[in-house]
């Protein structure tokens, strides 16, 4: 929302009005074109294949005597067969339990043990081809099974495994996330690097902290190792409070004297952060967006934009007039630019959580109704906005289905002091937001970004897309 001059905008805190409404005809819409999409969808088969890789731990351990399996062990005890290439990993990693024997600590979804089913997570290893694992390091153990070809053959004691149903959903990654810098996975070999916006398949989530998924359409179809939410929302949370001087310590590492302290899931510091990791989402086939949103620091040409795009598309995009307390001009026409109403009847729309944003300028109060927004919808057309950052959390959902356009300042022009300062709030917006931008343009050019802003609506409207599940279920 912009106006004549420079004015403090808030974003509504008071969300119930237009969060908690009875579902609308938008989002049965889509609720019955995501089920449409369902029955007409088949299985995908898996293909993927992981890396064997070491147990990260500093300390080396080595496993007992030759006796420790014991009697109730031997009776369990079984034989499994499987082929494997030279080159093909297995893709397990191995750990020493309480009593220092080997175990498979983890299957990677998409490995050679995943394919064959051959081993559980949790099965005591005993013999790999007729020799004994006892009193080998897991480095070593981890370096025969890399080496390993042809017919191996396992002694196993198993683990009664959890007959879970099988995951499968896709998640948003609202962060970036590179495995060979993270000191808390167990494998950096196994981790899955992704960026800000991919989309990511979960396949398995039975560790709390450490969930196996893929990138959607990526180069490799391999699964890899993500931190699970609850781990990213800790680890940002933790870092914000050593930032202010608090302790720091580390519920994934050796030291766990805090655990209970910082793990709470709704502890204080969750309520004081917007902590972010994924999305939930669901792939809907094509439909047509209601909302265009341009966000952009002030001064980066959203109004040039804007203006570009309603001149242009007059029976395609229209923008909702702001309501607004100040006295009505002679040259005015009420509901032409702006909507004139009394301070009394501005107040109680502010109290009753009927604005979208709303701000004061030389004394006089300004906000754009949400029912302007549905009005503009009701006539077949496309609400065009240009918000506050903030405001997001109010406009992402089916009602307004919205496609948020980020407008970055130009990259080719002389960095003067005034481009200077709006790059770096440029900067600070792309930061914390990004995740919730659905295109970034730079601005080099008002009829270049026209053509982006119409190009991505284009493919909006006409191919499947990625979605909030909110806006579904």
């Amino acid at each position: 929302m912009s106006y004549n001059g420079k004015m403090t905008l808030k974003s509504n805190k008071n969300e119930p009005a237009v969060v908690l409404e009875p579902v609308s005809s938008v989002r049965t819409a889509l609720s019955d074109l995501y089920l449409e999409h369902l029955l007409q969808s088949k299985p995908k088969t898996d293909k993927a294949a992981m890396q064997t890789c070491e147990n990260k731990g500093a300390d080396v351990y080595t496993n007992g005597s030759a006796g420790h399996v014991n009697g109730t062990d031997l009776t369990r005890m079984k034989e499994v067969e499987f082929d494997k290439n030279p080159s093909e990993p297995m893709g397990v990693t191995l750990k020493l339990n309480a009593n220092q024997r080997c175990t498979v600590a983890r299957i990677l979804h998409g490995g050679l043990i995943h394919r064959q089913g051959s081993l559980n997570e949790g099965d005591e290893i005993a013999e790999i081809n007729g020799k004994s694992v006892t009193n080998q390091t897991v480095d070593q153990l981890q370096k025969i099974l890399k080496e390993t070809s042809g017919v191996v053959t396992m002694k196993i004691v198993p683990n009664l495994p959890n007959r879970s149903r099988a995951c499968e959903m896709y998640m948003r990654a609202q962060f970036d996330y590179d495995p060979s810098k993270d000191d808390l996975i167990p494998c950096k070999e196994a981790g899955l690097k992704f960026q800000t916006g991919d989309i990511i398949q979960i396949i398995n989530k039975q560790d709390p902290n450490w969930w196996q998924g893929r990138v959607e359409s990526g180069v490799t179809e391999f699964a890899g190792l993500i931190p699970s939410p609850e781990l990213q929302e800790w680890r940002v949370a933790s870092k914000s409070k050593t930032r202010e001087g608090g302790q720091s310590c580390s519920p994934f590492g050796k030291k766990k004297k805090c655990k209970d302290k910082y793990l709470a899931k709704h502890s204080s510091i969750f309520d004081q952060l917007d902590v972010i990791s994924y999305e939930e989402v669901v792939r809907l086939p094509a439909f047509k967006r209601k909302t265009l949103v341009l966000i952009g620091a002030p001064g980066v040409g959203r109004s040039h934009i804007k203006s570009a795009l309603l001149t242009k598309y007059p029976d395609k995009f229209s923008y909702p007039a702001p309501h607004t307390s100040r006295p009505q001009r002679k040259e005015e026409e009420n509901g032409q630019e702006y909507y004139f109403i009394s301070n009394e009847a501005m107040t109680k729309c502010i109290s009753g959580n009927e604005l979208l944003e709303y701000g004061s300028f030389q004394g006089y109060m300004f906000g754009t109704k949400t029912e302007t927004i549905h009005n503009i919808h009701k006539q077949e057309k496309i609400a065009l906005l240009d918000i506050e950052p903030q405001t997001l959390k109010v406009l992402r959902t089916a009602d307004f289905a919205p496609l948020v356009v980020f407008i970055a300042p130009t990259n080719t022009a002389a960095q003067t002091e005034n481009l200077q300062m709006i790059q770096k709030e440029s900067d600070a917006i792309l930061t914390t937001y990004r995740h919730i931008f659905d295109v970034v343009l730079v601005n080099n050019d008002v009829n270049e970004s026209v053509r982006g802003v119409e190009e991505a609506m284009e493919r909006a409207t006409s191919t499947p897309q990625w979605v909030p599940v909110s806006w579904v279920y």
